[in-house]
């Protein structure tokens, strides 16, 4: 039990009680499940626990708990340990839901603690409310058994508690109740009386009380607790009262005299202490107040004299002082006394204000009143951020003054504003007008996104969803604690004033609006009138907090009322304990936070600062005084570009007039400058034209304001600055195409450079989802693109558009080679209609196409549609691939790989559109072992085709080529693609790429046994040396080193080491060193 019974003879008997209960559990003084207690999940991760939530426990302050966010999709049981039943044992327990109502089961296993075993049902409860019920069951049935019991819950709503389960049966213990003689008070008081040191009893839980005689005196009971009042007499009467033991079935009646003392004539009370608050601040002082009521029949008209003493935790006195004030307080009337003397706190920790009424009166006993409370540390004052706004709270010296504008009834209502209907919860209103235009970091603004959830937007975002938009009713967000302020991306322009899960309650709560004032002194309020919290039960739709917006850029924020009676759900939101308040900028990287709500590993930790806790009376107000900060500058840097003449753009803001803006630049010639070549607002653009290709453009951006206030951006210009290239560079063969965006963690970009790199192939970049168009160069040779998650709208459209025209210019001098690696891009096409671009660009110019799941394609040709993970794999390399070596299996984890067919010539639909439509593509790998009983799921199925024309080749591969992952496999593929597109390495010690004759000019046969002929040419004569490699790098054969004349060379290599052994066969490299260069080309030995 959690009650406390003062009588040894009570706790004797009830300790011999506990003695006969199998299990008698509360789930106090721990942490976790009682030893023994066992629970089986579902896999959803959320489990019964104990929690700790004096609130919710039935009695106490923890109680066995289990949540779940899935409704209807969760099993959970718990369950005891085992029991040794005996005749008469019987099973009682507290449940409740968390909120509206859940379902529970209660089953017993006699043989094991899995789901399985418990196939005797019990208990089979539903709609269990918010209010705790008991529960028995008679176990007589499973006398003489070892058993256990399993609770099983099934997710109605969201949460459900068990609490104080008792199995067994106590020791019957005879009823007795053995009053007092008497209880005294005054007529009009109330007073209440806990019976539980009165009480002998079996078990308190299923005691109860009755009482009669009570003719004059009101009796009000509830458990032990008895109330006892009269208004409107006074006198002695007896009463009766009966404890009835529901555990035995005993009763046990005693009387008491009440005796009613008349109405004292003057009787003064402290009712109620305004000051000290729960919570007061170091260094900060404040001072005593209280208020006194007359209870008797007479005026008080006289000097009220009122001490008040305040002690530290040791009991030592901090602050004595008594105040004096004329008072005429009429029969239940009430006086406020507020105390001159302050006091400062400069320890923390608790406190007791106690404060006595000295005058003499009637009631002696009501004249004292104490008041626990904590000093914390508060931070009353915060700032500059970045732009300069500071914050300054009513607690502090020199802070904003409290002054409520009341608009209840003559503001506009934000929620029903431009809307049909009256929807309170997770809701952003239409953008109301806020009658001025309003300054917020650097931007004016002249309408706001009002959020039922006690925060307002006023740049564009994400969240509002225009009516009649399906969302339009529930787009507002309740997730404060995601990211900190600032850095709340999703959050541009934010105001948050009490950000917390609010629920505005129709004809009750509303949000309202209203403008005052003429220019340039205007201001807007807008009021959160009468709202409640989300979650938690109790306390009434009270809580009343505004923000008022004025034409000069200040923000002042005022509570009303902010503790609203209301119990915590799974975390408490009274006074701020679970709330925002804070101010942003448009692009989330600067802002000001004054309170925040912790969570962590989604568990509340609490508020930071600790003592900034919001109260009623509190004002809050956000400001720009001396301008002390720098300009803010925003921007965008670009990437590599195929335009030689384009604009840049720089946001920037600040407080005070932007006096310069100054655009540096270096291509090669040095530092130069430019001013803006056009101003709109905050956005500063520089017009730059006929820069030469191949130049590298490194910049940074400087501004000052008219205070001479300066930054640049970069901050450590000019040391540090943005840059990109004029594409085409000089000598480059290749161009990697890749996909900023979907690739935004730039996992497979560095796979392409590092391998083109090892291979010595000169090449450029360019990100094919920045620039809305373009077109590629044809100086390259090849272009080697990718799409991680593949593409659909304009970006993909664009990119399909640029490759038909870069294939098309090929010639059969100038072939021109494209690799594709995607795995969903194909998937992205097959719906497409046959006039789109993209799908012509696959089925015209790749010659594949895609076949949804359930034709022999689908989405995951490794592991299949249904699985999303990553798994492992091989690919088979097929005899036409013109990479790789033929029958090889190539290591692969992907995830969703598609699986794709080849068209062995071009469609009617296109035929007429492109060249050599009668040549189709060919399978190059396909799927092999996967998870499905080792095999892929589509085995066989293409994954990658290849295609060769006279005037290009291209390679689609249905993987991104990071997940292949064995390195070396990786390896050869672009090597073997490399040589397939005749790309040439160029020397690791010139940075310049030149025309050169000498090199590795063919090796036939290849692949080859027993020998293969190697042909090279030296563009002058000098030192030669050939070497062939292994894949490791390991140099296992010298085939020439000395000196030999310009012209045409051949050697042999029949497939021996140095020593004359033959080695393995494999693939091997060829490389040849000459004229301060280095050519390599990929040879294969087939044994």
């Amino acid at each position: 039990m959690k009650r406390f019974i003062a009588l040894a003879i009570i706790l004797m008997s009830l300790g011999v009680a506990y003695g006969q209960w199998l299990i008698n559990e509360n789930f106090d003084n721990i942490t976790s499940l009682p030893t023994g207690w066992t629970t089986r999940d579902d896999g959803d991760g959320m489990i019964w626990r104990n929690l700790n939530n004096a609130s919710h426990a039935f009695s106490g302050t923890r109680a066995a708990f289990c949540d779940n966010y899935l409704p209807n999709q969760n099993a959970d049981w718990l369950i005891t340990p085992q029991l040794s039943i005996t005749a008469g044992d019987s099973l009682h327990f507290y449940t409740r839901s968390w909120i509206s109502t859940e379902p529970l089961k209660v089953y017993v296993s006699t043989s094991g603690t899995l789901p399985g075993n418990f196939t005797h049902q019990i208990a089979n409860l539903t709609g269990i409310g918010t209010a705790y019920q008991l529960v028995s069951r008679d176990l007589s049935a499973f006398a003489g058994q070892n058993i256990y019991i399993g609770f099983l819950w099934n997710c109605q709503n969201y949460g459900i508690l068990i609490d104080d389960v008792k199995i067994g049966h106590p020791l019957i213990i005879d009823a007795e109740l053995d009053l007092p003689e008497s209880f005294s008070f005054f007529q009009g008081e109330t007073i209440n009386i806990d019976f539980t040191p009165y009480v002998t009893t079996t078990d308190l839980a299923t005691a109860s009380l009755t009482v009669s005689g009570n003719t004059n005196v009101q009796v009000a009971i509830n458990g032990m607790m008895v109330s006892l009042s009269s208004p409107a007499f006074n006198g002695t009467e007896t009463l009766s009262f009966t404890l009835h033991d529901g555990s035995s079935g005993q009763s046990d009646t005693d009387t008491v005299q009440i005796i009613v003392a008349p109405e004292p004539a003057v009787d003064l009370v402290v009712t109620a202490i305004s000051s000290p608050r729960e919570f007061q601040y170091q260094n900060l002082s404040f001072a005593p107040a209280l208020s006194v009521k007359n209870n008797g029949t007479v005026t008080f008209n006289d000097v009220l004299q009122v001490n008040c003493v305040i002690t530290d935790a040791q009991g030592t006195a901090v602050y004595t002082e008594t105040a004096f004030q004329n008072a005429l307080i009429e029969p239940m009337g009430t006086s406020n006394i507020s105390f001159t003397q302050n006091w400062m706190p400069a320890v923390l920790g608790t406190y007791t204000a106690t404060f006595t009424i000295a005058n003499e009166d009637g009631n002696p006993g009501n004249n004292s009143l104490a008041k626990a409370f904590t000093v914390v540390y508060r931070v009353t004052q915060g700032g500059p951020d970045a732009f300069g706004y500071s914050f300054i709270d009513s607690n502090a010296p020199g802070g904003p003054e409290y002054n409520w504008i009341e608009i209840s009834e003559t503001g506009t209502s934000s929620i029903m504003y431009g809307v049909p209907t009256f929807e309170g919860d997770d809701n952003f209103s239409e953008p109301v007008p806020l009658g001025f235009s309003f300054p917020f970091y650097g931007y004016n603004y002249t309408s706001a996104y009002v959020d039922i959830n006690g925060e307002l937007l006023l740049a564009e975002n994400n969240w509002y969803d225009e009516y009649p938009g399906l969302s339009w009713d529930n787009d507002g967000n309740m997730f404060n604690y995601m990211y900190p302020i600032p850095g709340y991306t999703q959050m541009p322009g934010l105001i948050a004033v009490y950000w917390d899960d609010l629920l505005a309650v129709e004809g009750t709560s509303d949000i309202y609006f209203q403008s005052f004032g003429t220019a340039p002194d205007r201001y807007a309020v807008i009021q959160w009138n009468n709202l409640r919290f989300l979650a938690g039960t109790g306390g009434t739709p009270a809580l009343k907090f505004q923000v008022i917006l004025h034409e000069n850029g200040e923000i002042v924020m005022q509570y009303h009322i902010v503790n609203t009676g209301h119990a915590p759900g799974t975390v408490p939101h009274e006074s701020g304990r679970s709330a925002t308040v804070a101010v942003q900028n448009a692009t989330a990287d600067i802002g000001l936070t004054y309170l925040r709500e912790i969570v962590q590993n989604n568990t509340y930790i609490g508020v930071e600062p600790a003592g900034n806790l919001l109260h009623d009376g509190l004002a809050i107000r956000f400001f720009n005084d001396a301008d002390t900060q720098a300009p803010v500058l925003l921007h965008t840097a670009p990437g590599n570009t195929f335009e030689n003449s384009f604009t840049l753009k720089a946001s920037i803001v600040d407080f005070s007039e932007i006096q310069s803006a100054v655009l540096h630049f270096n291509y090669g010639a040095g530092w130069l400058t430019a001013v803006p070549s056009a101003i709109e607002g905050n956005l500063y653009s520089f017009a730059i034209s006929d820069l030469p290709l191949g130049s590298t453009f490194n910049y940074y951006f400087s501004a000052s304001d008219v205070l001479a206030n300066s930054s640049t951006l970069p901050a450590a210009a000019p040391n540090e600055y943005y840059s990109f290239k004029i594409l085409p560079t000089l000598g480059a063969q290749a161009l990697i195409v890749y996909s900023g965006n979907q690739d935004y963690q730039r996992t497979e970009l560095p796979v392409y450079e590092d391998l083109l790199q090892s291979l010595e192939i000169s090449y450029d970049i360019f990100n094919w989802e920045e620039y809305p168009t373009y077109t590629f160069p044809t100086g390259y040779q090849a272009l080697f693109v990718y799409a991680t998650t593949g593409g659909s709208g304009d970006k993909s459209l664009q990119l399909s558009s640029a490759l038909i025209d870069y294939m098309e210019s090929g010639t059969i001098v100038d072939p021109k080679n494209v690799f594709f690696a995607s795995d969903g891009w194909a998937a992205d096409s097959h719906a497409l209609p046959n006039d789109n671009i993209k799908r012509k660009f696959n089925a015209a110019y790749l010659r594949m196409h895609y076949v949804a799941s359930g034709f022999g394609g689908g989405t995951n040709g490794l592991a299949g549609p249904d699985v999303y993970t990553y798994q492992n794999g091989t690919l088979l390399c097929r005899p036409q691939s013109p990479i790789g070596t033929i029958n090889t299996e190539y290591s692969v984890y992907a995830n969703s790989p598609d699986c794709i067919f080849y068209y062995d010539e071009v469609l009617d639909t296109y035929a007429d559109q492109v060249q050599y439509p009668e040549i189709g593509a060919f399978a190059a790998f396909t799927f092999q072992d996967g998870p499905v009983n080792g095999n892929a799921y589509l085995l066989n199925g293409v994954a990658a085709v290849a295609l060769e024309l006279p005037i290009y080749r291209s390679y689609y591969f249905s993987f991104d080529f990071s997940q292949l992952n064995d390195p070396a496999q990786r390896f050869e593929l672009m090597s073997d693609l490399v040589d397939w597109f005749e790309l040439s390495p160029v020397s690791n010690a010139d940075d310049q790429i030149t025309p050169v004759s000498s090199g590795i000019n063919r090796i036939y046969p290849n692949p080859f046994n027993p020998r293969s002929t190697i042909e090279l040419s030296m563009k002058q004569a000098g030192e030669l040396s050939v070497d062939v490699y292994n894949l490791k790098g390991q140099r296992v054969r010298s085939l020439a080193s000395g000196n030999y004349p310009a012209g045409m060379h051949s050697l042999s290599w029949d497939g021996t080491d140095d020593a004359g052994r033959g080695v393995a066969s494999g693939i091997y490299y060829v490389r040849m060193s000459a004229d301060r260069r280095s050519f390599s080309r990929r040879i294969v030995l087939i044994k």
